[in-house]
């Protein structure tokens, strides 16, 4: 099978590549820049209509996982990319004869209301209504592993520190998945074959920040923090944050966006995924912790 991968030189994309060749998959990257060491690479923005003629001819399948990683982004740019962008896309794989269409979208679809969030919704109601033969909507939790940018990158960032912080204790949860239980779970939906499925993809867990925090330390070898700030004073403290941010022209870690998970829960109990392909997660949040502290060796690896 030929298999179309948008957002291919992406942190979950650069997994995805050689797993479907592992399984025998012919791969076509897609990407705004220059490709990787790949046979088949078409560069296109989804942005400009025109670089994405012709770019899903001689593809079975197609899976899109390009589109704005940040909340942050403005609202036009998540309807240019997430909404007008994947219009194209379908339009393209309509054209070619694809069989099946894979959309990654976001669990945010179900917890949040912002531009990402409703820019999701929007791109899985045309997937839905595309009129391709199988297509298959994939809603992962916080993706996680080697390489990872964001938030957790941050937050390990600050477990590495010495002195420990005293991050609130219960609150918000959150589902996460390790990028190598995502890939699995998207490889496998090629075989699967569904049609108009919905799936969200989560290690069958939910954490508070703690939580993280804690197994963080525990990873990196430094003792755990004994005391926890009330919950209460986030919101002033995310708002002392963006005040910081504006008058510093440079982002504080601690404003809106970034305690936004301590905040607000958005998780899921949904393992239809694993039930309907058979098969199970394989990584832990503690394995998962481990490995991506041991490829950054251990104190003082992040200065």
């Amino acid at each position: 099978m030929r298999v179309l991968v948008t957002g291919a030189r992406g942190f979950i994309g650069a997994a995805l590549i050689p797993a479907l060749e592992a399984a025998g998959h012919a791969v076509r990257g897609v990407g705004r820049g220059a490709g990787p060491a790949m046979r088949d690479w078409r560069q296109a923005d989804l942005t400009v209509p025109a670089s994405l003629a012709g770019v899903c001819d001689a593809c079975d399948a197609v899976i899109h996982l390009a589109g704005v990683a940040h909340t942050r982004a403005a609202a036009k740019e998540h309807q240019a990319v997430t909404v007008a962008g994947t219009r194209t896309l379908l339009a393209e794989a309509r054209d070619a004869g694809v069989a099946q269409f894979v959309f990654v979208s976001s669990i945010k679809v179900e917890c949040a209301r912002d531009a990402y969030a409703e820019s999701r919704r929007m791109g899985e109601d045309m997937v839905r209504a595309c009129g391709l033969p199988s297509v298959a909507i994939v809603r992962p939790a916080l993706v996680y592993g080697v390489g990872m940018r964001g938030n957790l990158e941050r937050l390990l960032r600050m477990a590495d520190l010495p002195w420990p912080l005293p991050v609130p204790s219960g609150g918000a949860r959150r589902s996460l998945v390790h990028r190598d239980d995502l890939v699995r779970v998207l490889v496998a939906l090629l075989a699967h074959r569904a049609r108009d499925a919905v799936y969200t993809v989560t290690d069958g867990a939910s954490y508070t920040v703690r939580d993280i925090y804690d197994l963080m330390r525990a990873a990196v070898g430094r003792p755990q923090a004994r005391y926890a700030l009330p919950e209460s004073v986030l919101p002033a403290v995310a708002r002392f944050g963006d005040r910081v941010a504006r008058l510093t022209g440079r982002r504080c870690p601690w404003d809106s966006e970034g305690l936004a998970p301590l905040m607000a829960s958005c998780t899921s109990e949904d393992r239809r995924v694993w039930e309907d392909l058979g098969m199970a997660p394989d990584h832990t949040l503690a394995s998962g912790i481990a490995a991506m502290v041991a490829s950054r060796g251990m104190r003082g690896a992040w200065s």
